[in-house]
């Protein structure tokens, strides 16, 4: 009965740390990393593959984002470009970075984001720059 307690909880260790890997934020991209890609700020950047459609549907509203904020916004095909998501730690598509004039990252998000939160950092960074 001990045995089987022990491999239960060590099942059960094993299986949070997995999902806690799975869903880790990418690691914070910086300054060199922007600039590598040949991004300078204030800039709305979207990491995305081709075939994402969350990733093709949220950038309308990207778009719209960067030009009321008046930065620029940048999409990177990360399916293209696998030594960029790996580099990079991108896991997850949509991963959408706000940069700030200097290049410096202010926000990264994985997923969807709402437009006020990208909108708040696009601001910051147009306006810190």
């Amino acid at each position: 009965m001990e045995a089987k307690l022990i491999v239960a909880a060590l099942v059960a260790a094993a299986v949070l740390v997995g999902l806690w890997a799975w869903r880790r934020p990418p690691r914070r991209l910086s300054r060199m990393d922007l600039r590598a890609l040949g991004i300078a700020g204030p800039a709305i950047v979207q990491f995305s593959t081709r075939s994402c459609a969350p990733c093709k549907a949220a950038v309308p509203r990207l778009r719209s984002t960067a030009e009321r904020t008046n930065v620029a916004f940048h999409q990177v095909d990360v399916g293209a470009r696998p030594e960029v998501a790996r580099a990079l730690g991108i896991r997850t598509v949509p991963t959408i970075a706000v940069a700030g004039g200097d290049g410096t990252v202010l926000g990264v998000w994985t997923g969807l984001p709402g437009n006020g939160e990208i909108a708040a950092a696009a601001l910051h960074a147009r306006d810190a720059g």
